[in-house]
């Protein structure tokens, strides 16, 4: 939603003196129009028709000033108040106590009626009193003052009533307002507590052994998103994941957190295939109790030891192997996705890494970037091609994202195996804390 047509920006536009006015100087001219058209409605005094014209012009031209209006907020209750005198004058010139434009007075009797102050209702009600006997007090021999008076003291029993009604309306109205933009920062604050915990759960060492270049990063569609990444040192060599859980938001992040979670805790495993086992089986606890659907995830998880990759796809596809020749291999199987409570059965594969060889993992976020279809796989192969550095693949990929609409998340791992081992422990340079690494 766009700032200018969010709710919230709504309400502040229509609490704007102008805003409450317009309404007022509309009717006002539009009264002017008929009185100077209809012949049923005559002018009976033009001095005191221009007059209100005058003032309701005044009332607007201050309206307006929404800059000395910030900064003295009581001058705007003022703006109503010059209006009973104006709609008064119109009601003198065009036919006194018979005047057909005597109801505009309820214009500014709602607005000042409609504040949080109860002290304004006695306000709105002496502007009341203003109108009506403005009449009697410009031409005191026209009018029968027993009558104007009864007249005065019966109006203003009716539109007391009205006053104190919109009074009570308007403040409940207000307190639900108050109550539910403090739940919705409530809600904000939760949600931002719970993007920070997702990015503190994210790889935050740039890479894992030596002889490897790893980068990846997740950008979320919104706040929390259901992508995920991970990669980390195993006993025999490295461990890297990505995931994608069907539906964004809160609820999403929760389950890529367990299963990230799961599939960690299965680090001891040699087999790709056992770790996504485990993490089935935790879904499938989880779905017994979902009555909202089934939530399944997409994972393709695997191990580097000794220039060979074992690895597991559930349902994922969306992993290339771009060799140091320039050939591309895609990963891919037909196991179905976890949490679909299917088939419990994910097959370990094995391909060659040798030196040069990049391995790009995407999330199907990337597909958007690039018209949605598989043949993105052979674009991000290309890609990898003409950069062979992990972090020049991300980097271009993030690129793109900024410029492509899209309504998904997008997240990218890419690993390449050195053509030379690199000595020494690189688990010692810290990245800093973030989405991208």
């Amino acid at each position: 939603m766009s700032a200018v047509g969010s709710p919230s920006v709504l309400r502040r536009l229509l609490a704007l003196p102008l805003a409450k006015q317009s309404p007022i100087a509309a009717l006002i001219a539009f009264a002017a129009v008929l009185s100077t058209t209809v012949d049923a409605i005559a002018v009976t005094s033009g001095p005191a028709f221009v007059a209100s014209l005058v003032v309701t012009g005044v009332a607007t031209l201050i309206a307006a000033a929404s800059r000395p209006l910030q900064a003295y907020p009581a001058v705007g209750y003022a703006v109503p108040m010059i209006d009973f005198v104006g709609i008064g004058l119109l009601r003198f010139s065009t036919g006194g106590s018979s005047s057909i434009f005597t109801s505009m007075i309820a214009l500014p009797l709602i607005w000042l009626a409609s504040e949080r102050s109860a002290s304004l209702v006695w306000s709105a009600l002496a502007g009341v009193s203003v109108s009506l006997m403005l009449p009697l007090l410009l031409q005191p021999t026209g009018h029968v003052p027993t009558t104007e008076l009864l007249r005065l003291l019966f109006v203003l029993c009716c539109y007391g009533a009205v006053a104190t009604v919109v009074h009570m309306l308007a403040r409940s109205a207000s307190r639900q307002v108050r109550v539910a933009q403090r739940g919705e920062e409530r809600v904000t604050r939760e949600i931002d507590r719970a993007a920070a915990v997702q990015r503190s759960l994210l790889p935050q060492t740039r890479s894992v052994a030596p002889g490897f270049a790893i980068a990846g990063t997740c950008l979320p569609a919104a706040s929390v998103g259901g992508d995920f990444f991970d990669w980390y040192r195993t006993d025999t060599g490295v461990a890297i994941t990505l995931g994608d859980v069907m539906g964004k938001g809160v609820g999403a992040g929760l389950i890529a957190a367990a299963v990230r979670a799961t599939i960690r805790s299965a680090r001891g495993d040699g087999d790709p295939g056992d770790a996504l086992r485990r993490a089935a089986a935790g879904l499938a606890v989880d779905a017994s109790e979902r009555t909202d659907g089934i939530a399944f995830t997409t994972v393709f998880h695997a191990r580097l030891e000794d220039g060979t990759l074992r690895w597991a796809d559930a349902g994922h596809g969306l992993t290339v192997v771009v060799r140091a020749d320039g050939s591309a291999e895609r990963l891919a199987t037909s196991d179905l996705p976890l949490g679909l409570g299917i088939d419990d059965n994910w097959e370990t594969s094995s391909t060659p890494i040798d030196a040069g060889d990049l391995l790009v993992c995407f999330s199907d976020g990337v597909l958007d970037l690039f018209g949605g279809g598989l043949d993105t796989v052979d674009r991000i192969a290309e890609l990898a091609r003409d950069n062979s550095n992990p972090e020049d693949v991300v980097a271009r990929i993030v690129a793109i994202a900024t410029e492509v609409p899209h309504d998904d998340d997008v997240t990218v791992l890419a690993l390449r195996r050195e053509p030379l081992a690199v000595s020494g422990d690189s688990d010692s340079a810290p990245v800093p804390r973030g989405v991208r690494l």
